[in-house]
């Protein structure tokens, strides 16, 4: 039987994509362009310390008019990470989002950064969850 998504760790993107503090925003963005994702881990000496977002990018950069190539992800990033385990349930991370007006929750397993889970991705579990729980009712029914 199909095991259907039911925490964190079975919808998060692994590995999470890290930059160091201080990478300048441009090259941040091109690696988020580049790899196709919505956010960067910052990281210093290893260990993550902040998030940047496209939605970072927007309004601490290019609404104050920076220059990206001088400003460095520390100092638009957002911080403190809001964080979430991995083992922890599907519908929690959406609560925590929603809690914290976020999309995006870093997953860590004590202090080991495991992944990024967003809020498509919570949507896209949620679905197939609900998707599977329907398929099952209508065998019943057979």
């Amino acid at each position: 039987m199909e095991k259907f998504p039911s925490v964190v760790s079975d919808i998060m993107a692994s590995p999470a994509v890290t930059v160091d503090a201080e990478v300048n925003v441009r090259d941040a963005a091109l690696l988020m362009t580049g790899k196709e994702i919505g956010s960067v881990i910052v990281v210093e000496r290893g260990a993550p310390v902040g998030i940047v977002t496209k939605r970072d990018i927007i309004r601490r950069l290019v609404a104050l008019c920076l220059d990206p190539c001088e400003t460095t992800v520390k100092d638009i990033m957002s911080k403190p990470l809001i964080t979430i385990g991995k083992d922890v349930g599907i519908l929690e991370a959406m609560r925590k989002m929603r809690e914290h007006s976020i999309t995006q929750l870093v997953v860590m397993d004590g202090d080991v950064l495991e992944g990024v889970v967003s809020e498509r991705d919570v949507t896209r579990g949620v679905s197939i969850a609900s998707l599977g729980a329907f398929s099952s009712l209508l065998r019943r029914r057979e």
